[in-house]
């Protein structure tokens, strides 16, 4: 079954005040009289899991569905960075190309705060979930390994929410109780990071102790997520022997590397690595033995849809006349309707091995992994070349703003069979993968001091890829980062990564000319937004340095 938004109106209550209204309203589903079997605590999980995957949907407005506005919630996760740029930067996220005054002005901060909100609306449902489960009401129909695999669940995706904003804001509010009308406060408190990365690390390590190994739910997450992150979380920490452990465990458990060719066109021209992306086999059911998380989307489904924009962001907008693109027709075959936002900087396209010739020798840089070129067919438009043409997009100009026709990654593929021009992505999508784990281990062993076993694990993924192998003495944090990018191309936090690295200012400012010069220290944080602070009555906030 899959685990998609039927119950959008689960997210709105568990948002909610749990005594707005002091009568019996058993016809009415309300936190009271959901939260009473397994069923009901499911019913919110799923809730839950909408709001998380909002992630790669649109930043929620007042106005919109969930996931349905029309930036990019992701952008400021992975864009301004050395591998993303804004190729055509939509007008609230150009501060990622600009920096500077843009950071404090009116767009951004608009963005910032629905961010700011999602999140927490996001930390407030789980918090619903998790204070009923706790402390559960009389007569609660549930056994304790199911209420213990709820709690693991909703403590996961709590965890992971202020992983985003720890990164994201550095200090925040941490905020452990549901929301209700006796709760609301005025006088919030930064909440120092370590505290609040503490807490971060207390909820997974109570989720690896219940999550199931393997998936039983193609849409809900399984131990391996919790640890994932725990795992980061002691990398920053500098216990690494610990991190290793962990990560030993996670990669010799019920979940493996995909090395070979499955599913929907295995009989077609492909890899095993692009195999994974590919609508039909994203999840553990199609076949998908490395995903740990994935999130669901659909069509038309009752009761509220699920989408993306993933591909609109990263493809090109090949259907334009300007900005270099050909003015081709969008069709099925060429992935459907693109807008393209954002793109990959030549330093990333750059990053593939090769051979003498310029033949990309890796596969996660091969065709089946990025589209290079189209091929003009009879339908197009005469002034875009004779048919048979092929037209060949943007790779290494100096990362032009503007460029409507630029290489982009095909991990997002996915078009309407009906109409192409559907604006929004409804096909499954692997969120994260076990290949995460092993760079991360690898990342761990290196900090450790153990370069011989860090190249092992990054072997493992190249070998998959049918890269040459590397040796101790290719290993460094800069190679690992780089490995991170062929591997991890718009599917992680890149901003993230480089931050806990100590490494974003530095890459950033030498492989994206779109921001070098602009960003500073203080852009390593972005600002609280504003409207937080002054709903914030009675007790004054201070701002990001900076800001």
């Amino acid at each position: 079954m899959k685990n998609i938004p039927v119950l959008f109106l689960i997210i709105l209550l568990t948002a909610c005040s749990s005594d707005f209204l002091d009568q019996s309203t058993p016809h009415i589903v309300a936190p009271d009289n959901l939260y009473t079997n397994e069923e009901g605590f499911d019913a919110g999980l799923n809730g839950l899991y909408a709001l998380a995957r909002a992630e790669r949907g649109g930043v929620p407005t007042s106005g919109s569905s969930l996931g349905g506005g029309n930036n990019l919630t992701a952008a400021m996760m992975m864009g301004g960075t050395d591998i993303i740029y804004g190729n055509r930067a939509w007008p609230d996220e150009s501060f990622l190309n600009n920096w500077r005054e843009e950071v404090i002005g009116s767009r951004a901060q608009t963005y910032f705060t629905r961010v700011w909100n999602w999140l927490y609306q996001t930390i407030n449902s789980a918090n619903t979930i998790i204070n009923r489960a706790e402390n559960p009401s009389d007569g609660l129909d549930i056994d304790a390994d199911k209420l213990n695999r709820i709690l693991a669940e909703a403590k996961t995706i709590r965890a992971w929410a202020y992983r985003h904003l720890t990164f994201l804001f550095g200090d925040v509010p941490l905020v452990l109780q549901e929301s209700a009308g006796e709760n609301v406060r005025t006088d919030w408190d930064r909440t120092p990071l370590a505290e609040v990365r503490a807490q971060i690390k207390s909820d997974l390590e109570f989720a690896i102790q219940f999550l199931p190994a393997d998936h039983i739910n193609d849409g809900k997450i399984v131990k391996g997520v919790a640890q994932h992150y725990l795992m980061e979380l002691l990398i920053m920490e500098e216990n690494y022997q610990e991190a290793i452990n962990l990560g030993l465990d996670a990669i010799s458990g019920h979940k493996s590397l995909v090395k070979a060719r499955y599913g929907v066109k295995a009989s077609e021209p492909g890899t095993a690595y692009s195999d994974m992306f590919l609508d039909g086999n994203s999840n553990p059911s199609e076949g998908n033995t490395e995903a740990l998380w994935v999130f669901q989307y659909a069509y038309e489904v009752e009761g509220g849809e699920a989408s993306n924009i993933m591909r609109r962001w990263f493809m090109s907008e090949y259907s334009s006349t300007s900005g270099g693109a050909k003015g081709l027709t969008v069709t099925v075959d060429r992935g459907g309707r693109g807008n393209t936002r954002l793109g990959a900087t030549s330093f990333m396209l750059g990053l593939y091995e090769r051979d003498d010739q310029d033949n990309i020798l890796d596969d996660r840089g091969s065709e089946f992994a990025w589209r290079r070129y189209f091929t003009v067919q009879e339908f197009d438009r005469s002034s875009a070349g004779p048919v048979g043409t092929r037209l060949y997009l943007n790779e290494k100009p100096n990362d032009t703003q503007g460029d409507r026709f630029r290489v982009f990654t095909r991990k997002w593929d996915w078009a309407h069979e009906i109409d192409p021009q559907v604006a929004r992505s409804y096909n499954d999508q692997v969120y994260l993968r076990l290949a995460d784990t092993y760079l991360l281990l690898a990342e761990a062993y290196h900090k450790a001091g153990n370069n011989g076993s860090a190249a092992q694990y990054i072997n493992e993924l190249r070998a998959r890829a049918n890269a040459s192998p590397v040796s101790a003495a290719d290993i460094d944090m800069d190679f690992i980062l780089d490995e991170r990018a062929r591997e991890l191309f718009s599917e992680s936090q890149r901003r993230y990564t480089l931050l806990r690295n100590n490494k974003w200012m530095e890459r950033t400012m030498q492989y994206n000319v779109a921001t070098t010069g602009k960003i500073t220290d203080r852009d390593k944080l972005y600002p609280i937004p504003q409207s937080f602070i002054d709903a914030n009555l009675d007790k004054q906030i201070q701002n990001n340095p900076g800001y």
